[in-house]
C-alpha cells in the first residue's frame, strides 16, 4: 500500500460519502474508512478491506490516522427530516464536536495527512432573508442558526491549519443525485402531479450534481494550491421556478401546485427555511482556483439523472 494514496473517510455511508469512495478507488486511491455501522460500511464496499469502527465520543480510534495521506470529512447527522427532541444538538456536534475530534486526532499522528478535506455547507450564508445579490466565498456569514452552525464547523476544521495541514472547506448546496437526497422525493411528488415552486418562487435554487460534488473533492485532494472555501454549487444558478419547470418539463409533469412556507414548516420544520430562502450561491473561489464542472446545465444534468 502506498501511503501517499491512501485516504481516510468519516461519513462513507452517506450519500456524498458513498460516491466519494467509489471515485476514490476508481482513481487508484487506498481507502480507510471510519464508519459508525462497519455491517452497513461492508456490504457498500466489499473491495474495502480497512473499516475502523468510529464514534466521535471515544478515543479508540484515532491513532488509525496515522500515516494517511489525506482526511475526507463527510460526517454528519442529516437535516433534511423533522427534528425532535434534541435533533438540533445531534446537528450540531456530528459536525462541530465530531470535527473537532478529528483535528485532535490529525493533531496527534507523527505523519500528517497533507490535506484534510471538510463537507462544509453554503448555510454558511444564513437564510435570515435573501435578495438578488451573488454569494461568493468572499461574502460574510448569516447571523441566525446556520450561519453560527456552519462557522463553528469550519473554525473547527481550519484548526488542522496550525498542525501543518491544508484544509478545504467545500460549502455544498443542494445536491442532485438519482441515489439519494432530495430530487428522488421531488421526483415521487411529482410523479403524481402535484409538484410546483415553494413560494414565493423567485428565491434562488442553488444546487450541484453529485459528479461535481465528489469531483470538487478529489480536485480538492489532489491539487496543494487548493485552500480555504470553495463554493459547491452549479454556475448557473435558476430560481425556484425555474428549478422547478425544467424539473416538470423533464418528467413530462405539471407544476401547478404552490407551496406555502407555513405548509413546509409544518412538515419539515426550521429546515424549511433552506428552500424558501435560498441565496444566489456561485462558485467564485472554486472556478478560480480551476476546477471545471461536468454539469452545470440544469436541464442536462437532470436528463442525466433521470435516464440512470
Amino acid at each position: 500500500m502506498d501511503d501517499k494514496k491512501l485516504v481516510a473517510v468519516f461519513g462513507a455511508t452517506g450519500l456524498i460519502g458513498s460516491a466519494t469512495v467509489k471515485e476514490l478507488i476508481r482513481s487508484g486511491y487506498s481507502v480507510r474508512i471510519f464508519a459508525r455501522d462497519l455491517q452497513k460500511s461492508r456490504s457498500l464496499f466489499g473491495d474495502v478491506q480497512d473499516h475502523i469502527q468510529w464514534d466521535y465520543a471515544r478515543d479508540d480510534w484515532k491513532a488509525k490516522l496515522e500515516g494517511v495521506y489525506a482526511v475526507v470529512n463527510l460526517a454528519g447527522t442529516p437535516i433534511f427530516q423533522k427534528w425532535k427532541g434534541n435533533y438540533k444538538s445531534q446537528i450540531i456536534n456530528s459536525r462541530v464536536i465530531a470535527t473537532e475530534q478529528i483535528v485532535d486526532a490529525i493533531s496527534g499522528t507523527k505523519a500528517r495527512p497533507s490535506v484534510f478535506v471538510n463537507g462544509s455547507a453554503a448555510g454558511i450564508y444564513g437564510y435570515e432573508s435573501w435578495d438578488d445579490t451573488e454569494i461568493s466565498e468572499d461574502s460574510p456569514a448569516g447571523s441566525d442558526f446556520w450561519g453560527d452552525l456552519v462557522t463553528a464547523w469550519e473554525n473547527s476544521a481550519n484548526a488542522a491549519i496550525r498542525h501543518g495541514v491544508r484544509v478545504v472547506n467545500i460549502r455544498t448546496s443542494v445536491v442532485l443525485s438519482s441515489d439519494g437526497g432530495a430530487l428522488p422525493q421531488l421526483v415521487s411528488v411529482f410523479r403524481k402531479g402535484i409538484g410546483g415552486p415553494i413560494r414565493p418562487g423567485n428565491q434562488w435554487f442553488p444546487w450541484i450534481h453529485i459528479d461535481d460534488e465528489v469531483g470538487m473533492i478529489i480536485y480538492a485532494i489532489e491539487n496543494e494550491s487548493v485552500s480555504g472555501p470553495l463554493n459547491a454549487s452549479s454556475p448557473q444558478v435558476p430560481r425556484m421556478k425555474e428549478f422547478v419547470n425544467i424539473l416538470g418539463e423533464t418528467l413530462n409533469k405539471p407544476t401547478k401546485v404552490i407551496i406555502p412556507i407555513t405548509i413546509l414548516r409544518l412538515m419539515m420544520g426550521e429546515v424549511a427555511e433552506v428552500l424558501a430562502k435560498g441565496k444566489k450561491v456561485v462558485p467564485k473561489r472554486t472556478l478560480e482556483l480551476g476546477y471545471k464542472f461536468k454539469q452545470e446545465d440544469l436541464r442536462k444534468a437532470l436528463e442525466n439523472l433521470l435516464r440512470k
